[in-house]
């Protein structure tokens, strides 16, 4: 092995005299170089946007849901219960509901939910995002996203009429907070009440339509998930952040997939540069290998050879690539500072980027296979020079 070795490292990295082979060489390095940064760039952005996306997902709900068939008018007994349970942190109780926002000549469809901010805020995030006016709301008050305020030109301290959707009867309401989570779909489309407001607004006495939950394991939580469907029983619904969310998540996972499908065809691509090396090596080379082969050298040991070589190539690509992704993320993260994301078509207001060793693994492992299984043909067409045949060539 160390003599296949010693010859790879002589012929394609110290010791490359045609200046043609070190030129495509240098190009075939460059290549995986490229697709390398290009794959670890796009992964990066596409898990950062999946960890935010859940981050502020899970920020602005309970990790577990319950929820009836209609209202739950036992909702205080539940929630007593439900906080004996070991692996329950906290527990809290809103309204979920429709309702439509008038302000001045514009009108808007927004989703309101009424909470008990006391309960809410050791469940959620919420009160984290709120960075105008306060969160312990009264009745009669409310909290808007930063961008339905923006929408309404609404202020601390505002003035709107907000109309049931069940008895058509219209309230006034004063904006006691605005908060800003940086998700934009929060942000425009969400609003909070206390639980008395909600339960006048959408008609339902003295009951809620949920319970949350936030676990002391949020990471267990698909598996918790069954535990407290069997304790609560069939007379109400168990779903988790991720059930309620699944067709985004889903589509994350898949998208992700399929750019690292596309962006891993560079990578192939480049590949080829590494064979075409290999091929010219081997007929620049067929001296040398005839001459290898009549002091005994295997034809196994001449493929090793050639393998290796193109590996070398590989591994030099892929130690820049990895460079290279890295200081691609790193300029991807800090982009806000100097250029404008539009949040209403991203999400967010910033392009997020996270590093994940596993992707970053995965990247690697997957662009050495694709190097040598580029090495393979180049390799046994080498093993297959006759010893006689190729110390005739010159």
């Amino acid at each position: 092995m160390r003599f296949e070795l010693w010859i790879s490292w002589r012929y394609f990295i110290t010791k490359q005299k045609e200046r043609f082979i070190s030129a495509i060489s240098i190009i075939a390095v460059l290549g995986i170089a490229i697709g390398v940064t290009a794959l670890i760039g796009t992964l990066g952005v596409m898990t950062g946007f999946g960890n935010q996306l859940r981050e502020k997902i899970i920020g602005a709900n309970a990790h577990i849901m319950i929820k009836g068939d209609s209202s739950i008018y036992e909702y205080k007994a539940l929630g007593e219960k439900l906080s004996e349970l070991e692996y329950v942190e906290a527990v809290t109780e809103n309204i979920q509901g429709q309702a439509s926002f008038y302000y001045g000549n514009k009108t808007s469809f927004v989703f309101v939910r009424g909470i008990n901010p006391e309960t809410e805020m050791k469940v959620t995030k919420i009160k984290e995002y709120v960075k105008r006016g306060k969160f312990l709301i009264e009745e009669g008050e409310i909290i808007v996203g930063k961008e339905l305020a923006n929408h309404l030109g609404l202020d601390i301290d505002s003035n709107f009429t907000l109309g049931s959707p069940i008895t058509g009867d219209l309230r006034i309401f004063k904006v006691a907070g605005i908060f800003n989570s940086g998700y934009y779909e929060y942000d425009a489309n969400l609003a909070l009440v206390t639980i008395s407001d909600a339960q006048e607004i959408f008609g339902l006495g003295d009951s809620v339509t949920e319970i949350g939950l936030k676990l002391d394991k949020p990471q267990l939580t698909a598996k918790l998930k069954t535990d407290i469907a069997s304790f609560v029983g069939p007379k109400y619904r168990v779903k988790t952040w991720m059930d309620v969310n699944k067709n985004l998540l889903s589509a994350l996972k898949l998208e992700k997939f399929v750019m690292f499908l596309v962006v891993a065809l560079v990578v192939l691509v480049a590949s080829f540069n590494i064979a075409s090396t290999l091929i010219v090596t081997v007929t620049k080379k067929i001296k040398d290998i005839g001459i290898l082969r009549s002091i005994g050298a295997r034809g196994l040991s001449i493929a090793k050879i050639f393998a290796f070589g193109g590996l070398f190539l590989g591994v030099m690509g892929i130690v820049l690539g990895v460079g290279g992704g890295l200081l691609v993320c790193y300029i991807i993260k800090n982009i806000h500072y100097f250029l404008e994301i539009p949040q209403d078509i991203y999400y967010f207001d910033r392009v997020p980027v996270a590093f994940n060793l596993q992707d970053l693994i995965w990247i690697s492992t997957s662009a050495i296979l694709i190097c040598f299984l580029s090495t393979i043909y180049p390799a046994w067409r080498a093993s297959k020079l006759n010893a006689i045949d190729a110390l005739r060539y010159e």
